[in-house]
């Protein structure tokens, strides 16, 4: 019995410990270059600036990043999906998701309308891909819209 105690006792250790929060950490691309053995038990995300990410696509590219910018357009055109563009001067950024597929959630899309009408950035935070970056939160004014948990018509749509 007193194994069997034992043994339970070691799965529920090795269970929770790896159910654990990791620690979020932001930082921007050059110190993360420079040490990133320092950040292997970290949530990383690389804070950067448009113009950077599109100059430097390559080196971002994998990561999980933040992103504020001012957006251009927002809905599906010429894409497999859904997406909003953000767009500064000449450096502009796709920004999309999956779990959206054709058409987004109403609060993404009234979200979206708040900072288009006061003509204000978003802020955008998801991993950079070849095709763009794939969105995993989106900021404004204190509102937070999550695509990874989004439920329509009781059916999840993170598949």
């Amino acid at each position: 019995m007193k194994h069997f105690i034992k043994c339970i006792f070691l799965c529920a250790v090795i269970l929770f410990s790896g159910c654990t929060v990791k620690e979020q950490i932001r930082v921007d691309i050059d110190k993360f270059t420079k040490d990133q053995a320092s950040y292997i038990d970290k949530d990383v995300v690389i804070t950067a600036t448009l113009e950077d990410v599109v100059s430097r696509y390559n080196l971002y590219r994998g990561n999980k990043i933040e992103l504020s910018a001012p957006f251009s357009y927002y809905g599906k055109k010429s894409f497999w999906t859904w997406y909003i563009l953000l767009q500064e001067g000449e450096n502009a950024l796709r920004c999309y998701t999956h779990y959206y597929r054709l058409r987004p959630d109403s609060s993404a899309i009234n979200l979206l309308k708040r900072a288009e009408n006061k003509k204000k950035a978003i802020k955008i935070i998801g991993f950079l891909y070849q095709d763009g970056l794939d969105i995993k939160e989106i900021y404004y004014n204190g509102i937070s819209v999550r695509p990874d948990v989004f439920v329509q018509r009781g059916y999840y749509l993170g598949w």
